[in-house]
This record gives structure tokens, C-alpha cells and sequence, in this order.
């Protein structure tokens, strides 16, 4: 780790870890604090000074590359009878959009901006760059800010309609993109480079049918301009009312728009019904329902692998990319995407825990056979010596 241009290498446990679930990455670090120890032990060793307080700015590397770019927000010192140390942690640059306002002054809506534009105009004050990876569609003819609502759930709201991936590239940037179109540096089998495999299933959160209601304009793009005014209209008579709800196929299209995503896999009656929070039309309203209802059930099976190392020939592991998994004991014989990287070094040596997940979570394409195992591959067993005598 990097503190001002001062390296602190005096650690005894280190962790960084980027999901793609929690947008931006984080880090821990226990030091060893050299001037706490200096002024309460009177056998105590020098080396270099501890002396880190909330709110430097810093680096964390991997093997000499840069992988997160952030800031100190937690330090919390302690000591016992026989050690003093220090634990500090924070999170990287993206991180203040999580807990911090997208709004304080300045226009509560944009109009006509594409996602990126809109993404663009809030992340500005933070500092932040945006790149974006993909065609994120049309632009939206208003995108809304709440009062009090944070930046990141600001960007969010917008690329859950248009079936985008927000994601922090750890080093100062946001990225809009897709899932899954890297491959790792390996592939994952147990037995063989995975030491160890734990997972974890849930139907707690996912439900058969997910609705997804919002409200668009003009008449759901089915009407351009302005309606006109019919000067010679006349009210209708009571007696030649006719009872309806009084709105037109076009106006209804303009007034309601939704979105229903089903999982076979839940057979029980479970529906969940969502408010798009900007505005949506047909598309942008089942984009989403499709969008929670594949996240949900994505986040239901996670499983979590832990290999030796940090890297393969010199290739960091990284988040959001595909890798072949060959776990017996878990039941997965298949592409599965990695959503979640956690490099910790210790005592006990340097290891990588890579959560994955079924690959379709986070895009649209057809799910197909992605959720499917293929053939497990026997292993060929040598012939049995007839011969052999116990000794």
C-alpha cells in the first residue's frame, strides 16, 4: 500500500476485494504501528513510522500493478500486553457515489441524454471518469433525480432500464458494460488448482413472477408532438356517455407501461411488483422485470472457490470474467462468471477467493443452455494388477 508516496510494507494481514454487486472495491490492511509501539513498549523496534489518520488518499498494488486507487476512511488502533497494530481500511474513489448526494443544486432532471451522458453530468463533481463499452440504446427523454438520493442510486436506476452493468474499475473510472466477455487466466477444477469450494443456495429472495410498473410519455412513443386542440368539439350529453375508463389504447400506452419476467424455477405463488424509478415505457419496464428476475436468481447460487496466488503466468484474476468450473462436490460442470474477487495475504501464505455465479445474471441474452452442466469428463483409471500381493 501507497500513502502519499510513502510505501507501507509492514503488514500482517492484508485483503482487497472488488464485487460486482457492491460497485466499488475495498481494502484492509493490518499494520504493524511502529511509533504507537515505540512511545508503549520499551523493547520495541524501529522501522517505518505508522502514522495513517482517515482521509489520505492512496494505492494499493498487486504484484508492482496498480489495482485500486482510494481513500483511508477507517483506522482503528490496538494494542495488547505483548503487540500494538493498526487496522485501516477504506474503499476505492467510486466509493463516495454509494453514501453521497447526487443532487444539491443544479437541474433535477436531464433530458434527451443517452445513459452515459446522464452518468457523465453526476459522477463530474466526484472527479470520476465514465467509459462506456456498449450501445446503451435510446436516450431517455427524462431522466429524474430524487431529492436525497445518492449518486450511485441515481446511475443505477438508469442501467437497470436499459440492461446495462455499472461497474468501478478500481482506479478512478466507471465503466457501462456487459457481462462476461473476457475470459479468466484459467479455468477452475476441484480437485486440482481450487484448494478449497463452499456455496451457498437460496430461494429466499426470488419469486415466480417479478412486475415491473412505470409511467412513460407520449403515449409510450406512439404519438409525436404536441395533441392538438379540436375547437369545434362539444361536451357529450349524459344519456350518450358510454362507461369505459375513458382513456384510449394510445393514452393508456402513455399512462402505463409494465414488465412481467417469470422464473420456472419457482413453482410456489411468490409475486414481487417494483416501481421503475425513472421514467419507462414497454421495453425499458420488461428490461428491468427481466434484469431483477435474472439477478435474483444469480445471487441465489453463489459459489465461492479459493486458489493459491494472485495471479496465473502473470495475469491478475479479475471480476466480470468467464471461467470454466469443474466442482464435483458442488454439482458444476460449466462456464460460470466471476462476480466477486477477494486477494488476501497472511501468515498462512497468498490466496484468491473468486465468487461465481450462473453467466446470464447480469445480461439479456437468451439464457439457453448456460444454466446447464455438460457431460462430466471421466477420468481414466489405469488396469487393476491381478498380480499384486497386501504386505
Amino acid at each position: 500500500m501507497r500513502v502519499a508516496g510513502v510505501v507501507y510494507d509492514q503488514w500482517t494481514s492484508a485483503e482487497v476485494t472488488r464485487d460486482l454487486k457492491d460497485f466499488s472495491g475495498s481494502f484492509n490492511f493490518v499494520l504493524r504501528d511502529t511509533k504507537r509501539s515505540l512511545k508503549s513498549f520499551d523493547y520495541a523496534t524501529g522501522g517505518a513510522i505508522t502514522d495513517i489518520r482517515p482521509g489520505p488518499e492512496c494505492e494499493v498494488l498487486i504484484n508492482g500493478t496498480v489495482v485500486l486507487k482510494g481513500f483511508i476512511e477507517v483506522v482503528n488502533p490496538d494494542i495488547s500486553e505483548k503487540s500494538a497494530g493498526v487496522t485501516i481500511s477504506g474503499r476505492d474513489k467510486t466509493g463516495d457515489l454509494v453514501d453521497s448526494a447526487a443532487l444539491t443544486d443544479g437541474p433535477s432532471e436531464f433530458r434527451n441524454v443517452k445513459l452515459e451522458e446522464a452518468v457523465k453530468r453526476i459522477a463530474e463533481p466526484f472527479g470520476l471518469g465514465v467509459r462506456s463499452e456498449i450501445d446503451t440504446g435510446e436516450p431517455f427523454t427524462r431522466y429524474g433525480l430524487d431529492l436525497a438520493e445518492t449518486a450511485h442510486s441515481a446511475i443505477e436506476k438508469g442501467a437497470r432500464s436499459r440492461h446495462a452493468l455499472i461497474l468501478s474499475d478500481g482506479v478512478g473510472n466507471i465503466v457501462i458494460t456487459r457481462t462476461g466477455k473476457t475470459r479468466a487466466p484459467a479455468d477452475l477444477s476441484l480437485p486440482g488448482n481450487v484448494l478449497g469450494s463452499s456455496g451457498s443456495y437460496s430461494h429466499e429472495a426470488r419469486h415466480s413472477k417479478t412486475y415491473v410498473r412505470g409511467q412513460g410519455e407520449k403515449a409510450g412513443k406512439t404519438r409525436s408532438g404536441s395533441a392538438a386542440l379540436d375547437k369545434t368539439a362539444e361536451p357529450i350529453s349524459p344519456g350518450d356517455r358510454e362507461a369505459s375508463s375513458g382513456a384510449t389504447e394510445i393514452e393508456r400506452k402513455g399512462t402505463a407501461a409494465t414488465g412481467i419476467a417469470t422464473d420456472g424455477e419457482i413453482t410456489r405463488y411468490r409475486p414481487v411488483v417494483y416501481l421503475a424509478r425513472s421514467k419507462a415505457d414497454v421495453t425499458a419496464a420488461q428490461d428491468e422485470a427481466d434484469w431483477r428476475m435474472r439477478t435474483a436468481r444469480g445471487a441465489s447460487e453463489e459459489v465461492t472457490e479459493t486458489v493459491k496466488g494472485f495471479d496465473v503466468n502473470g495475469q491478475l484474476w479479475r471480476v466480470n470474467e468467464i471461467t470454466f468450473v469443474s466442482d464435483a462436490f458442488q454439482d458444476i460442470e460449466r462456464d460460470m462468471l466471476i462476480v466477486r474477487v477477494s486477494n488476501r495475504s497472511d501468515e498462512s501464505g497468498d490466496v484468491t477467493m473468486l465468487t461465481v455465479m450462473s453467466p446470464e445474471a447480469f445480461d439479456a441474452e437468451p439464457t439457453a443452455k448456460r444454466r446447464t452442466n455438460r457431460t462430466r469428463r471421466k477420468k481414466a483409471s489405469a488396469n487393476l494388477d491381478s498380480t499384486a500381493r497386501g504386505l
